[in-house]
């Protein structure tokens, strides 16, 4: 498998001169076939992943490229006769066994990252719970609310849910890895900035404020999707019953 395709990152390619190799072709002709299927592909937004790279051998300067499985079947279909049906077969079977070991490395580091996931959700709602306490003593009349303001305001500066959308109580088993990954790095800055704000005998809503403007500008740095930031203050809004 290893000899066929490699790992570059997290995505899985084959290389030219392997290609040329196993179909017992000359790499020139090889590199010419792709470069007509790369023309052919020209303008497609859902063209398969090609990479031009250059080496050397005896001083002299080549092209060569990775590509990946889409393309290599396109490519090896212009290949004709049983010993290239043969190889194409173990082509794309290098590419399935790599593939599979690839989503067991990230299912086995999504559970690992969900596991954390939970003792740092503990931690989170244990240090809201504190600050209900304190905002309570400061007098607010509503301060329960704020397990569900917090954690909402975390996905939402994340880009996770909608303004308005409603959370289901698996929501977190649908994230995939990096945003969950960005979610718990959010909760820990949240929790940070609470305990900050208690800590400092802030009010209660400037310690809310603090909490949302780091995890918003956490959100910024990130640069995962286009940030939309919260237009309301659900500070604000908490009170709003307040007699």
């Amino acid at each position: 498998m290893s000899s066929l395709v490699v790992l570059k990152g997290r995505k899985i390619f084959c290389d030219s001169r392997i290609v040329a190799d196993k179909f017992e072709k000359k790499h020139a002709y090889v590199i010419r076939t792709i470069q007509k299927l790369k023309n052919d592909f020209k303008g497609d937004l859902e063209s398969p992943l090609i990479r031009e790279k250059e080496d050397e051998y005896r001083g002299k300067k080549y092209i060569y490229y990775e590509m990946d499985r889409e393309f290599f079947s396109h490519l090896s279909m212009r290949f004709k006769g049983k010993k290239a049906f043969k190889w194409q077969k173990q082509f794309i079977k290098a590419f399935f066994q790599m593939e599979q070991a690839l989503l067991r490395q990230s299912n086995l580091e999504w559970k690992q990252e969900r596991e954390q996931g939970k003792q740092i959700r503990i931690g989170l709602t244990d240090e809201i719970k504190t600050f209900i306490d304190y905002a309570i003593s400061q007098g607010s009349q509503n301060a329960k609310h704020y397990y569900t303001t917090i954690t909402q305001m975390n996905y939402k500066a994340l880009c996770l849910i909608e303004a308005n959308e409603k959370i289901d109580k698996n929501f977190r088993n649908t994230l995939d890895i990096m945003d969950l990954h960005n979610l718990l790095s959010s909760e820990q800055i949240a929790k940070k900035a609470l305990m900050d704000g208690v800590e400092q005998k802030l009010h209660y809503k400037d310690i809310f404020q603090l909490a949302k403007q780091r995890v918003l500008q956490f959100a910024d740095i990130i640069l995962i999707k286009e940030i939309k930031c919260l237009t309301t203050n659900p500070a604000d809004e908490l009170e709003s019953t307040r007699h």
